[in-house]
């Protein structure tokens, strides 16, 4: 792998009031998909974010991975949509993980909140995990 994230797949942005919220899906393995999350999540953008994710979840993936690194702000809106998100994986059996990145803030409020599937430093590990090359008959 090159760089992180250099296979992203952009999700567009959804400008807000107060900024704006950058969703993007990058597929570090088979049946990986990690969501890169960046600006503000609020009761305007949380929307946005849990249909990109529910999509994910909803796919042929078993791992969805989201990336708060980039976030900026943090609203219960968020959480509320990252709880129905955990609840839904878990329905439909697909492993759910929620990376708080490294703000004190993101990760305060997530260590309150009843999203049990906060993994702090899982995508760091996971981006640098070299993914095996398919080998060829030949």
């Amino acid at each position: 792998m090159s760089a992180p994230y250099a296979d992203l797949d952009s999700f567009g942005t959804e400008p807000t009031d107060r900024g704006r919220l950058l969703v993007r899906v990058h597929r570090p393995a088979p049946r990986t998909a990690v969501v890169v999350v960046a600006g503000e999540v609020d009761i305007r953008t949380a929307p946005h974010l849990a249909e990109v994710v529910e999509c994910r979840l909803r796919g042929t993936g078993r791992v969805v991975v989201v990336d708060l690194t980039g976030v900026t702000f943090l609203a219960v809106a968020a959480l509320k949509a990252l709880r129905h998100l955990s609840l839904l994986a878990r329905e439909l059996g697909v492993t759910f993980l929620v990376d708080p990145g490294s703000s004190y803030s993101v990760r305060r409020l997530l260590e309150l909140s009843p999203v049990d599937c906060i993994r702090p430093g899982y995508v760091a590990a996971l981006v640098t995990t070299e993914v095996p090359a398919q080998r060829t008959r030949g």
